[in-house]
């Protein structure tokens, strides 16, 4: 008999269809699993077989051959285990064909039967209806997450009895063999989610943000609190040079307090992803909160920005619609961070291996800090012990194309003792994220419906139509532009993050005293990059 059921599998971050073919026939007792599949899928042959065994479930020995069809992809992972089971059964004559109709499967087979938790399960059903499928059943430990999708009816199972069960129900009476020690469960449980409109709010609330810290507790550094607040109100990128102990990290940690709050289609884009890459924290259905990755100085290309076979989302992705910290930036891998020069101007990256070309999405916010010189104390020569080259050599490890990406860049002083113990209380993080959420909402408002979400998402063309200065702020800008040697790129991250100053301000036009302090976090580099690479 011939019996077919529907699956799917992740190809790169992209949800595909699979559909599962059972074909039972006589001839010599064999079992073949054919379709283009990885090693741990081809495996399935086996898992499925001790697990309907261990399941109650007899098949008797005839020739059997189960297809994962398209064979146009690779197939990975043992997301279709459990789709293979029920397909078997379907051809052994267990259920009627119609029973299996309009029903994707997702599930790993453990040997006695115990469905395990899979990865992609949030892009997977949310395609499902593109499928033809009204009904996903998933592993149970995935249940959350799949239950976000509100269109479909997702149910979760925790052992293949229960899929079993639910199919006989469907069968309308159709008796299906299992031994006699095999129990029936109840039906499976839908999860109360999948029937309700996602309150975003009340799972902020539940999950709750950072603990523990805030940004009044750095002290001193007042530059460097502003161009922080500067760079999360308009989403941009942020270096920060200082020596050691001046609280760079400090900031970069902070900044995660003060980010504006995802939006729900956000909410699903950071959550996918994370469920691709098998990051998704245990029983959450809906991530809230922005990304904060800070992957170490040591990491590889591809742990960077993606790849390894099958492609997978690397650290730029996990971080989409949220931040990247990049602490001691020059000790980073050189051709790691060249990679970062595409993603940091599409907020996308491709990846081309031999089965295909593949697109991660890398919309970030790149955060990064550094010592200027390999001690950290240049252009202080009273505690500086790096010779001229060593320092030059250092600067160097960071391209000027690179730099050029990066909108903002502050220079963090030592703090002084007066600072460190009688400074009064400085604005909280909530105090802050108040003042980023308002100008948030402007940007909102601003780009409603032109498919840009803050400042720094703009485009050549969308900076002449939203960044205009006044007269005075064109004659300043034009004075700067050839004094400080600026190029086309720069000069449009000059006028985004004017725009978001003057938006912090609540200004619609972007006014020469706005411009002024744009222009001031582009002049550290060139102390640092010019200056210091001038010496002899």
């Amino acid at each position: 008999m011939y019996s077919t059921v529907i699956s799917a599998s992740i190809c790169g971050i992209e949800s595909r269809k699979v559909i599962v073919e059972a074909d039972v026939s006589d001839g010599l007792p064999t079992f073949g699993l054919v379709g283009f599949l990885a090693s741990e899928t081809r495996e399935a042959a086996e898992r499925v077989r001790t697990a309907l065994r261990n399941s109650g479930v007899r098949l008797s020995a005839q020739h059997v051959t189960v297809n994962l069809a398209p064979a146009s992809f690779h197939k990975e992972g043992a997301l279709c285990d459990l789709a293979i089971a029920i397909a078997l059964m379907g051809g052994y004559g267990f259920f009627p064909g119609q029973a299996l109709e309009g029903v994707l499967l997702l599930g790993e087979l453990n040997l006695n039967g115990v469905i395990g938790p899979v990865r992609g399960v949030l892009e997977i059903v949310a395609h499902a209806r593109e499928y033809g499928c009204d009904t996903v059943i998933v592993p149970e430990a995935n249940l959350a997450e799949g239950s976000v999708v509100e269109d479909v009816a997702v149910l979760g199972a925790s052992n293949l009895n229960q899929v079993i069960h639910f199919f006989g129900q469907r069968s309308k009476g159709v008796v299906y063999p299992l031994e006699e020690s095999a129990y029936e469960p109840p039906l499976i449980p839908p999860d109360p989610l999948s029937s309700m409109k996602i309150d975003i709010n009340a799972l902020r609330k539940e999950q709750g943000g950072s603990q523990g810290i805030d940004f009044s507790q750095i002290r001193g550094q007042t530059l460097m609190r502003r161009a922080a607040e500067i760079a999360v109100s308009g989403f941009h990128n942020l270096l920060m040079i200082g020596p050691p102990g001046a609280g760079k990290s400090m900031t970069a940690k902070r900044i995660a307090t003060i980010l504006p709050e995802t939006s729900l289609e956000e909410a699903l884009e950071i959550t996918k992803i994370h469920s691709i890459a098998g990051m998704l924290p245990k029983g959450t259905g809906l991530m809230t909160t922005r990304p904060f990755r800070a992957p170490h100085h040591t990491v590889t290309a591809p742990a960077l920005c993606g790849g390894g076979s099958p492609p997978g989302p690397g650290e730029i992705s996990l971080a989409h619609r949220g931040v990247l910290y990049l602490d001691e930036m020059p000790e980073f891998n050189r051709p790691a961070l060249e990679m970062l020069r595409g993603p940091l101007e599409d907020g996308k990256i491709r990846i081309s291996r031999v089965s295909g070309t593949y697109t991660f999405p890398a919309d970030f916010m790149l955060i990064a800090s550094m010592n200027p010189c390999p001690c950290g104390y240049f252009p202080d020569r009273t505690r500086c012990t790096c010779t001229n080259a060593q320092v030059k050599k250092y600067l160097t490890r960071i391209s000027m194309p690179l730099l050029d990406r990066i909108d903002m860049c502050v220079e963090a002083h030592r703090v002084k003792y007066d600072e460190l113990t009688t400074e009064p209380p400085q604005d909280s993080s909530l105090v802050i994220r108040g003042r980023v959420t308002a100008a948030r909402a402007i940007q909102e408002e601003r780009y409603r419906g032109s498919g840009f979400r803050f400042n720094a998402d703009l485009n050549a063309e969308a900076v002449q139509r939203y960044c205009t200065l006044d007269a005075d702020g064109e004659k300043m800008m034009r004075r700067v532009y050839e004094k400080m040697h600026l190029t086309a790129r720069s000069y449009n991250r000059v006028l985004k993050t004017a725009r978001t100053i003057a938006d912090l301000s609540g200004e619609a036009v972007i006014r020469a005293a706005h411009l002024a302090e744009a222009i001031s976090y582009r002049a550290v580099d060139r102390k640092y990059w010019e200056d210091a690479l001038h010496i002899t």
